[in-house]
This record gives C-alpha cells, structure tokens and sequence, in this order.
C-alpha cells in the first residue's frame, strides 16, 4: 500500500493504526479478495480493482473516525 502512494495523505503516526485496522477490515469484511490473492498466488487485474476500491473505501471511513477528512 505504502509504496504505491495510498497513505500518502495520512499522517506518518496513523499508518500502523490503518495498517491494523486495514487488514482486520479485509479479514471480516473484503475475505474474498484476499482468498484471490491466496488461491491465485497472484493479484490479477481484477482483483487488484476490488483492492484498490477496498482501500479506498476503508480509508474514506478511516480519516472520518480520526478527523483527517
């Protein structure tokens, strides 16, 4: 995520709190992808949209529970 500009607009000391939160969210809430990810070994192009909206959409609500919006 990091290395593709993602948590580019959060501050440096909420990272590893989205980072946490981030992946107990894709544990309960977005499974399927990462079971994509874990049966394909790889992130098709498909898969990697549905991320990216994942993350998207995490961080929307992210920013809202720390006033970053």
């Amino acid at each position: 995520m990091a290395v593709n500009g993602y948590l580019d607009d959060l501050p440096v000391d909420k990272v590893r709190d989205f980072e946490n939160e981030f992946l107990k969210y894709m544990r309960t809430q977005q499974a399927g992808i990462l079971e994509s990810i874990r049966t394909e070994m790889e992130i098709k192009p498909e898969t990697d949209a549905k991320l990216k909206s994942a993350i998207e959409e995490f961080k929307k609500g992210f920013k809202m529970q720390y006033g970053l919006a």
